[in-house]
């Protein structure tokens, strides 16, 4: 302990001016760390506001609105494509003509057969045949790619050209 009171005895005022200094020095960094530190608050806070006045997270709020409601929107859209994917399933998609001389006593081939089918071979077979006296025409009904009514050969071969068509 006499060590130590010999050393502040004799260097004294070394120490306290040398511990003065050192309180300087912290002193002028904490001001030197407290301007920066109010620079970059004033960044931040720049940055956190857009140029419309809004701060960045309520941007980012609004932005994770708009892309969940364009979800939403996405949903659907794709629930109306697959409900049109399978309306155009049973539309008209594959389609046959032929036109033939019925009889031979009329001069040209203004008899036809038209066969028209949904993807899944359903539809009809239409029929018009010419006469120099009458036109008659008929409609038969096709299930499954068959029907419940005898076809002629024209008929059958309008409905083998529809049915062997590929989907596209």
């Amino acid at each position: 302990m006499e060590f130590i009171k010999g050393v502040f005895n004799d260097y004294g005022a070394v120490l306290l001016v040398s511990s003065m200094a050192l309180l300087l020095i912290v002193f002028i960094w904490n001001i030197i760390l407290t301007v920066q530190m109010g620079r970059l608050q004033n960044k931040y806070k720049r940055f956190m506001r857009s140029t419309t006045g809004k701060n960045l997270e309520g941007m980012l709020e609004e932005y994770i609105k708009d892309v969940e409601s364009a979800i939403g929107k996405v949903e659907v859209i794709e629930n109306n494509i697959s409900s049109l994917k399978d309306q155009a399933e049973r539309c008209i998609q594959k389609c046959s003509v032929a036109r033939y001389n019925a009889f031979s006593d009329t001069g040209s081939d203004l008899s036809y057969s038209i066969a028209l089918l949904d993807n899944y071979n359903n539809g009809v077979v239409l029929t018009g045949i010419y006469g120099r006296n009458e036109t008659i025409n008929y409609v038969k009904p096709i299930s499954m790619g068959t029907s419940s009514y005898p076809l002629s050969v024209e008929e059958q071969m309008v409905l083998d050209r529809c049915t062997k068509k590929a989907n596209k």
